[in-house]
C-alpha cells in the first residue's frame, strides 16, 4: 500500500487543525449534509485555512515570516541588554547573518507554511470531488489555490529550493525538491489561472471576504513575485549563485550601487510573465498589477497612521490584513509589544519586554536629529521622551533615572563593565538604547497584553505605489519620480527632484519600516550582504552568539533548509554555503 501525505508531514511537520470560534466543522454533519449549500461548502473546505493562517505571516515569537524578513535586515535588531534577550544568541545570530539550520525560526516557518499548504491541498482535492454537485466548489477551489500560491511565494522567497506538493494524495516517492525557478513558474502559473475567478471585494473590510484572498490581493502577490523575479529565477546550485546580488560598499553606509542595480534591472527586462492573456517583462508586470489594484478602488489613506489603528478595517489603503481582535481572531503579536521598555508599557497598564528596536542605520536614513529628519520618524517610532504624549508623564528607566529612548545608542549587545571597555555603556543606555516601535496603535482597551484590536497589515497600497515607481525606474518608462513623491507628499516630506536606486530603497524603509519587506528589498537592491553602522567584522556580540558573516559570495541571500527537514527527507539537498 502506498503511503500518502496528509498535510505535508513528509516535509517535517504535523497537520494544523485550528478553527475559528464561529465555524462548524464538517464532522458535525453527515457527508451529504456537509456540502448541501455553498455556505457549508465554504465552511468545510475553505474557512479552516484562514483560521490556520493566524499569525503565521505576521506576529508570534520568532515563528512568523515577518521575523525572518525584519530581524536579519539592516533595520531591526533585538539587542542583548546585559541579562535580557540573549536567548542562546538566537536574535543576535539572525541579525549577524549566522543562520543555523537547526534553529526554530527556520523550522517553524517551514512547518507553518507547509501546514497551510497541506490544508489547501486537502481542500482543493475535496472541492474537485464536489464540482459535480455544487457549482460554488470551482470558485472556492480557485481561491484556495491562490492562497496556496501565496504560501509558495513565501517559501520560494525564504528557502529557494522547496518541494512543490500539489495534492494530499501525492505519494512520498513523488515528492522532490524543486529548483527555485520552477517554483517561480508554478506560482506565476497558479496566480494567472486563479485571478480571473477571484472576488473583486475588498479583503481588508469587514464582510463576507474579510481577510480572504481576493483579486486585488492576488494581483499584489503577483506584483511581489514579478518585482523579485531577477532573484527568484536564479537556481541556487552553488554558493556563488547570487554573486550578482553582493554589494560592493564596505564603508558601513550600505549604499545601493547604481551599477549593480542596473544589472538587476536588465535581468528583469528579459523575464517574461504572462498574465491576463498578455506577456510582459517583470517590470511591466509590476506596473500592470498595481494599475489593476488601483482600478479596484485602493488609494492612499489621508493619514498614514490610520492604516495601523484599531479602526483600520475601514482603510482604503490596506489591501490584505490578518483580522485581529481579542475575542474572535486573537493574533498574538509579540514582535510589536516587546519593543517597549517595561515601565513605558506599565504606565499604560500593559506588559512589555524591552526588546526590539530600530538600528542606528535606520535612524540615519530617517535623518534623526538633523534638519532633514523625515516626518515619519515621529509617527513610526518612540524617541527621546515623546512617549509622554501617550502616558501623560515621564517614567523611570528602572536604573535610577528618567526613561529616554536613545536612537543612536542601539547596538547588538551591551557588554558589562570590564568585558569590552570600547563599547561599554552605562545602565541607562543599556535599558534605553534604540528607538522603539510606534507604528501600530497600542490598544489600551484590550485586556490581553499581547493582542490588540488592530488588524495586522500584510500588503498596503503605499507599497504598491513604491513598487510601481521602482519598476518604472528599472524599466525606463513611466514617471517614477512623481509616483514616489506622492508617498512623500502625504506626510509632508520634501519632494525629491532627482531619483536613484538608493533613493528608492531608502524611501521603502521610510514608508514601510517594520512591515516585513526589508530583507527582500535589500536582496533585490544588492545591499543585504553589506556591512552597516550596526554590524561589521569585529562588532561586539555576546559570547554565546557567533561573529558577523561577511558574505562575499551571496549565499546568505537565501536561508538554509531546516535540518529537521533534511533529516526526514534524505533526498533533499541543503542550499549551498551552509
Amino acid at each position: 500500500m502506498k503511503k500518502y501525505i496528509l498535510g505535508t508531514m513528509i516535509l517535517g511537520m504535523g497537520l494544523l487543525t485550528s478553527c475559528s470560534l464561529d465555524e462548524t466543522p464538517a464532522s458535525a454533519f453527515t457527508e451529504e449534509e456537509a456540502y448541501q449549500s455553498s455556505t457549508l461548502v465554504y465552511v468545510n473546505t475553505v474557512a479552516n485555512i484562514y483560521s490556520a493562517i493566524g499569525n503565521k505571516f505576521y506576529g508570534s515569537d520568532g515563528s512568523s515570516v515577518h521575523t525572518l524578513q525584519e530581524f536579519t535586515s539592516d533595520a531591526t535588531m533585538l539587542p542583548g541588554r546585559q541579562g535580557d534577550w540573549v536567548d542562546g544568541g538566537k536574535w543576535q545570530n539572525l541579525f549577524l547573518h549566522f543562520i543555523d539550520p537547526t534553529t526554530n525560526p527556520l523550522s517553524d516557518n517551514w512547518n507553518n507554511l507547509y501546514g497551510l499548504i497541506g490544508l489547501c491541498n486537502n481542500s482543493i482535492d475535496k472541492l474537485e470531488d464536489l464540482k459535480s454537485i455544487n457549482e460554488a466548489a470551482a470558485t472556492y477551489q480557485y481561491e484556495v489555490r491562490a492562497v496556496r500560491a501565496l504560501c509558495y511565494y513565501y517559501l520560494m522567497d525564504l528557502f529557494a529550493q522547496v518541494p512543490v506538493v500539489t495534492s494530499s494524495k501525492m505519494s512520498i516517492s513523488d515528492v522532490a525538491q524543486s529548483n527555485r525557478s520552477d517554483v517561480f513558474k508554478f506560482v506565476v502559473s497558479e496566480l494567472s489561472e486563479c485571478i480571473p475567478y477571484l472576488s473583486e471585494a475588498q479583503s481588508q473590510k469587514t464582510g463576507e471576504y474579510y481577510g480572504r484572498m481576493t483579486k486585488a490581493v492576488a494581483y499584489m502577490v503577483m506584483a511581489k513575485v514579478a518585482l523579485n523575479a531577477p532573484v527568484y529565477t536564479i537556481d541556487n546550485t552553488s554558493a556563488t549563485s547570487y554573486q550578482a546580488f553582493v554589494g560592493d560598499d564596505k564603508s558601513r553606509k550600505s549604499v545601493a550601487s547604481e551599477t549593480l542595480g542596473q544589472a538587476v534591472s536588465s535581468r528583469g527586462k528579459s523575464i517574461s510573465i504572462t498574465l491576463d492573456g498578455t506577456s510582459r517583462n517583470a517590470w511591466e508586470t509590476v506596473i500592470y498589477c498595481v494599475d489593476k489594484i488601483t482600478a479596484q478602488g485602493y488609494s492612499l489613506q489621508a493619514n498614514v497612521t490610520e492604516c495601523f489603528s484599531t479602526s483600520n478595517q475601514s482603510s482604503v489603503e490596506n489591501i490584505f490584513t490578518r483580522p485581529n481582535d481579542e475575542t474572535t481572531y486573537r493574533v498574538e503579536d509579540y514582535n510589536v509589544i516587546r519593543s517597549l521598555h517595561y515601565n513605558h508599557a506599565s504606565a499604560l497598564g500593559k506588559s512589555a519586554w524591552n526588546g526590539a528596536c530600530a538600528t542606528v542605520h535606520e535612524m540615519n536614513i530617517f535623518g534623526y536629529g538633523t534638519p532633514e529628519q523625515d516626518p515619519r520618524l515621529s509617527l513610526f517610532f518612540f524617541t527621546g521622551q515623546d512617549y509622554v504624549e501617550q502616558t501623560g508623564t515621564t517614567v523611570d528607566d528602572g536604573v535610577g533615572g528618567v526613561l529616554e529612548y536613545l536612537p543612536l545608542e542601539a547596538q547588538v549587545d551591551y557588554p558589562k563593565e570590564g568585558e569590552c571597555d570600547e563599547v561599554f555603556k552605562n545602565a541607562h543606555v543599556v535599558k534605553c538604547g534604540g528607538a522603539r516601535l510606534k507604528k501600530y496603535q497600542y490598544d489600551l482597551t484590550s485586556q490581553t497584553w499581547n493582542i490588540g484590536n488592530q488588524d495586522l497589515v500584510i500588503f498596503r497600497y503605499a507599497d504598491a505605489v513604491l513598487m510601481k515607481a521602482e519598476a518604472e525606474y528599472r524599466n525606463g518608462t513611466g514617471n517614477a519620480l512623481a509616483d514616489l513623491n506622492t508617498i512623500r507628499e502625504r506626510v509632508g516630506a520634501t519632494p525629491l527632484t532627482t531619483l536613484t536606486l538608493n533613493d528608492i530603497l531608502n524611501e521603502r524603509m521610510l514608508e514601510l519600516c517594520w512591515e516585513g519587506v526589508r530583507r527582500q528589498d535589500q536582496v533585490r537592491f544588492c545591499t543585504f550582504t553589506q556591512p552597516t553602522e550596526d554590524r561589521f567584522v569585529g562588532v561586539w556580540k555576546n559570547a554565546v552568539a557567533n561573529n558577523y558573516v561577511d558574505d562575499n559570495q551571496g549565499y546568505t541571500n537565501v536561508y538554509p533548509i531546516p535540518s529537521s527537514v533534511l533529516s526526514l527527507n534524505t533526498s533533499f539537498k541543503q542550499n549551498p554555503g551552509y
